[in-house]
């Protein structure tokens, strides 16, 4: 159990911020691990860095700071100070005007989750799309739990799932917080890991799946045919997979319903 929390500790040092106030008390530079789909057409280019977020609690504002690659080439934005507007519990929205085209084309769209230190950014012009995030945490999702045996279901809203890429965009890992494996909806593991999923990035998000995964430092059973679609550009999550003899359907969004608008 001590190896299962020190490993948690870590995934999770990447997904939330960590947070430096080398500025007045108000304002804050904070590190994150920024995962970007550039994409072009039917063209996906994968890339992962690490950006560079300044919150500014008196005025606020937003600035970012992000590499990537695009099918361009390897490109570096530094945003203006963007309005932190909020729109939910928590949950603030940023985007650069008219006048402050960043290289002088590009426009940036973006929300940040304080809940959960989940932040979603776009950034588009004429050419391509990028789209970006933070390590993700689905927190504002509903569990199925399905009993195939004698036809009994439980909807559980407890779960949340976290998954963190690795820096080539083929695998990641999956974390399933408060994790009730059956119908009876009894949490049964704060914290389950699952390691070395495939993942597929697509034009409007990510697909993640395995035949079976083995849980790390733990005595649960494996997991199987699993299938994750992180769609509308990780917006929304659909998934199902299979745990001892019951099936699972997964269904929910990044941020809180309403929250957020689709996008193309």
């Amino acid at each position: 159990m001590k190896r299962l929390s020190f490993y948690v500790l870590s995934l999770l040092a990447v997904i939330l911020f960590t947070a430096c106030n080398d500025k007045a008390d108000s304002v804050y530079s904070v590190s994150m691990i920024t995962n970007n789909r550039s994409v072009d057409g039917s063209d996906v280019v994968f890339s992962q860095g690490l950006s560079r977020v300044e919150l500014n609690y008196t005025n606020m504002t937003i600035q970012i700071t992000n590499d990537f690659k695009s099918t361009l080439g390897q490109r570096s934005i530094t945003t203006p100070a963007m309005k932190l507007t909020p729109v939910g519990v928590a949950v603030y929205h940023f985007k650069t005007e008219a006048n402050q085209a960043i290289g002088g084309s590009d426009l940036l769209d973006g929300y940040i989750d304080t809940n959960t230190g989940v932040t979603w950014f776009s950034l588009y012009n004429a050419d391509q799309k990028v789209f970006s995030t933070s390590q993700l945490k689905y927190i504002y999702v509903n569990t199925k739990v399905t009993n195939p045996e004698n036809g009994k279901t439980f909807d559980n809203q407890k779960s949340a799932y976290t998954f963190a890429f690795d820096a080539t965009g083929e695998k990641c890992a999956m974390l399933i917080s408060n994790f009730a494996p059956n119908t009876s909806g009894s949490v049964q593991a704060t914290e389950v890991l699952f390691k070395d999923l495939k993942v597929t990035p697509t034009i409007y998000g990510y697909i993640i799946s395995a035949e079976k995964a083995e849980p790390e430092y733990s005595s649960f059973d494996n997991i199987t045919d699993l299938n994750f679609v992180l769609d509308n550009q990780c917006l929304v999550i659909n998934g199902t997979f299979k745990y001892n003899k019951h099936n699972f359907e997964v269904t929910g969004s990044l941020l809180p319903s309403g929250e957020s608008t689709p996008v193309d």
